[in-house]
């Protein structure tokens, strides 16, 4: 019993790595085409490579109407929408920048609305979390601005972020009505398939700006690397990591991910932070991490024993339930629904890009 659980959570963190990965890889391929086409690269790919596993993989009963339309929904908001800011950020910013907002402030968004909402209580140390998942979030903001060069678009990039955290936040809380009673690896697949659909209308008239003779060998194996590692491989890996061992469980180990993304954006990209920077984002981590590991209570129902439902990096009774990568929903033995990442969320997430 111990063996499986044990060998989840190197799956996971597994996971979290190829995730942390995305962040520099993602910056390096927006180097070189229009952000729009980098990201139709990197989900469209992914979305071949779910296809061919759900066709080999043939599950047992077939999905209904209205449970696809639900996951291609979800698709237009947690991979079209969640990523087309992320990449659009990377553009402006560090991408070190963004693989510490994202999964920080996804979770502790998602939670300020449970709250506000009445769909969950908060308790002492939950709030202090919070205040400081914010309040270190202001203080990276303001020293990005402080520090930022004449001209810079750092502190424009980290707002992108921002604006991003709060798509996948909203993402999250609706995921769990749009996905319900999928099979995990069909709800990605339709997502990502949904999602890639609008994100080829929005890079088509950019195709005529990309210089396709001169693109290098190096860009084709990232852009690949791009679509099977951090994208197919990372949220089927994910949603099965949270049947293994719950959401709760799940979710915190995408707190990972700033590490991961820090380190790989230093080496490939020579991507740092200043000391205050620095100092800023172990506030915001710290904070949100205590937000999500002190137990959070629904408002209406007493807390359960065992967290055991995950949800993909979206959401619905998603209070429950971590997030997951954009697009990702699974099921837990209980039959509640699981979420997306590459991504950071409270019980109902799973990044995304991460």
């Amino acid at each position: 019993m111990k063996t499986k659980p044990l060998g989840a959570f190197g799956w996971l963190l597994f996971t979290m790595i190829l995730w942390g990965s995305a962040f520099p890889s993602s910056k390096y391929a927006t180097e070189h085409v229009p952000h729009a086409i980098a990201v139709l690269f990197r989900f469209g790919g992914g979305a071949v490579v779910l296809l061919i596993i759900t066709f080999f993989r043939r599950p047992q009963q077939s999905p209904k109407l209205k449970d696809i339309v639900g996951a291609c929904v979800a698709g237009l908001i947690g991979v079209c929408g969640y990523n087309s800011l992320f990449f659009w950020g990377v553009t402006l910013a560090p991408a070190s920048d963004g693989s510490v907002i994202f999964p920080a402030l996804t979770p502790v968004i998602t939670a300020v609305v449970l709250i506000l909402t009445h769909r969950e209580t908060a308790r002492p140390a939950r709030v202090m979390g919070l205040v400081l998942g914010v309040g270190g979030a202001a203080l990276f903001f303001f020293t990005t601005n402080a520090h930022g060069a004449p001209g810079s678009t750092r502190l424009m990039g980290d707002t992108i972020f921002l604006v991003g955290a709060a798509v996948w936040s909203t993402y999250t809380l609706l995921n769990r009505r749009l996905v319900a009673g999928m099979d995990p690896v069909q709800a990605v697949t339709y997502s990502t398939v949904a999602g890639s659909i609008a994100l080829g209308a929005m890079a088509t008239p950019h195709f005529g700006d990309v210089a396709w003779g001169s693109l290098s060998t190096g860009f084709w194996i990232n852009a690949v690397y791009l679509a099977i590692g951090p994208t197919a491989v990372a949220y089927i890996l994910y949603v099965r990591g949270i049947r293994d061992v719950g959401a709760s469980a799940a979710s915190v180990m995408m707190f990972a991910v700033p590490l991961f993304g820090t380190i790989f954006s230093f080496i490939s990209l020579g991507e740092s932070f200043t000391w205050s920077q620095g100092a800023a984002a172990v506030i915001m981590v710290g904070g949100a991490l205590l937000a999500v590991i002190t137990g959070r209570k629904p408002a209406t129902e007493p807390a359960a024993t065992e967290p055991v439902g995950v949800e993909q990096p979206v959401p619905g009774d998603a209070s429950e339930e971590p997030e997951q990568p954009a697009g990702v929903a699974a099921r837990t033995p209980d039959d509640t629904p699981a979420q997306d990442p590459g991504a950071t969320s409270v019980r109902e997430a799973g990044p995304a890009t991460r």
